[in-house]
């Protein structure tokens, strides 16, 4: 599975302001790993990929609110993430802001998010198939 940016050296992404998330969507390739190109209505069906993605930055403040360290009563002193760099997850579409860089003649779309807007995080990436 191929993520956007992955050529991108850390250095040239922005950096996630506070408690917000940079992640970058899977790549939805025209052309198969075969050679084939793909059609259009292949294309379109591998869309729903575009709620999975991977954590690139995360913002100095990023699960450190209250409700991410036991709700009312604090009883858990660190916080406790849902995710952190290197993971793969799932996110709503819609939430967050669309960022497009272009590095070395390539637009390459990425992710801000708030922190609370991870669903999931995917520990073994197997289990999704490409079509």
């Amino acid at each position: 599975m191929n993520f956007e940016a992955e050529n991108v050296p850390l250095e040239k992404l922005p950096q996630p302001a506070g408690w917000r998330i940079l992640v970058a969507p899977v790549k939805i390739e025209k052309v198969s790993q075969g050679g084939i190109v793909l059609v259009d209505d292949t294309t379109e069906a591998m869309q729903y990929f575009r709620n999975v993605g991977k954590v690139l930055a995360v913002g100095s403040e990023c699960y450190k609110h209250p409700k991410f360290q036991g709700g009312i009563e604090l009883t858990v002193k660190e916080p406790r993430a849902w995710c952190k760099v290197g993971d793969i997850i799932h996110f709503n579409s819609f939430n967050g802001a669309d960022i497009v860089l272009h590095y070395e003649g390539e637009a390459i779309k990425l992710k801000i998010m708030n922190d609370d807007c991870v669903f999931s995080v995917i520990p073994d990436t197997d289990v999704l198939k490409l079509v």
